[in-house]
């Protein structure tokens, strides 16, 4: 059964920056705000991101895969989050992707790689019974 149901993917697409966590491997956390993140109709279950700026993100996935995405929708007071495990690209169809993406977007701009993001889990994180719970 897929984990990026209909309800998610539209949380997701609304969204036009999103809290993307990683750690180190010693487990220090690293949040940032990334624009470039979207759903890759490509695989199941799977989110792309454009790495334009990625320092200790970059770093972070390299030592250790595990991402973690917030998503919310105030409006429909729904939220989610998403974690999963991460793959570097620097060539291939996703890292082409991500190219034509972001410079069609910004034509200023040329991602350093993409980053594929594998969906393992997707949890409840609104207000009330489900809080908390894995979807």
């Amino acid at each position: 059964m897929p984990k990026l149901v209909d309800s998610v993917k539209e949380v997701f697409n609304k969204n036009g920056i999103y809290a993307v966590a990683t750690a180190s491997a010693s487990g220090l956390p690293n949040v940032v705000p990334i624009h470039f993140a979207k759903i890759y109709e490509e695989e199941e279950d799977t989110i792309l991101l454009a790495d334009n700026f990625m320092d200790k993100s970059y770093k972070n996935i390299e030592e250790n895969p595990w991402i973690a995405i917030s998503v919310w929708d105030t409006g429909k007071k729904l939220a989610y989050q998403i974690k999963g495990q991460a793959s570097i690209v620097k060539s291939g169809k996703a890292f082409d992707d991500a190219l034509a993406w972001v410079q069609k977007v910004k034509p200023d701009l040329k991602p350093k790689s993409a980053v594929l993001l594998k969906v393992t889990n997707v949890y409840n994180c609104q207000p009330g019974p489900d809080l908390g719970k894995e979807l």
